[in-house]
């Protein structure tokens, strides 16, 4: 960020309005209101956390609208790209550093119980579909159909070329 030092990036949030100047050491800072016009708007809808938990950060940035310096939009971008939030980190200020560390593990064994209950939900409706009540079938079982059925529509076509040989024969 050093080649965009003392340039403005304006925020244009759904509640407030937020600006930034790039300092001489590189980082941001709140920029004062003092008329001039940001390098970089970016203007950030409803939408975004919406559309963050269902898609990721990919899903997110569709939702950023950026207008202004390419060149500096495009370095917010990679920077953007990565950074992690350090959740436990930010609860621990709050809560402090044991309970956070308690929650976040909570979560992570709540999302992998959701992800283990799903995984064993659709394997008993597919075994349900496919054993008790035959629905659906396996992919094998469904090769297996095919090269069978290819095999059987080669034989009738090797019957049918004898038969036409053995007709031409008596004839």
């Amino acid at each position: 960020m050093r080649k965009h030092v003392g340039k403005k990036i304006k925020f244009i949030l759904p509640i407030t309005e937020v600006s930034l100047l790039i300092n001489e050491q590189a980082n941001f800072s709140l920029a004062k209101e003092d008329g001039v016009d940001p390098n970089v708007t970016l203007t950030i809808t409803t939408d975004v956390l919406n559309a963050y938990i269902a898609g990721g950060k990919d899903a997110a940035a569709q939702h950023v609208k950026v207008s202004g310096d390419v060149d500096l939009a495009h370095s917010m971008s990679k920077l953007v790209g990565q950074l992690r939030w350090e959740f436990e980190e930010d609860l621990s200020k709050l809560v402090g550093d044991a309970l956070a560390h308690r929650i976040v593990q909570a979560a992570r064994k709540g999302r992998s119980f959701g992800e283990s209950a799903a995984k064993d939900f659709g394997a008993s409706v597919l075994e349900y579909l496919v054993h008790e009540k035959p629905t659906l079938v396996k992919a094998e079982e469904l090769v297996r159909y095919k090269d069978d059925l290819r095999r059987l529509r080669d034989d009738v076509d090797r019957i049918e070329k004898r038969i036409e040989r053995l007709l031409e024969k008596s004839s």
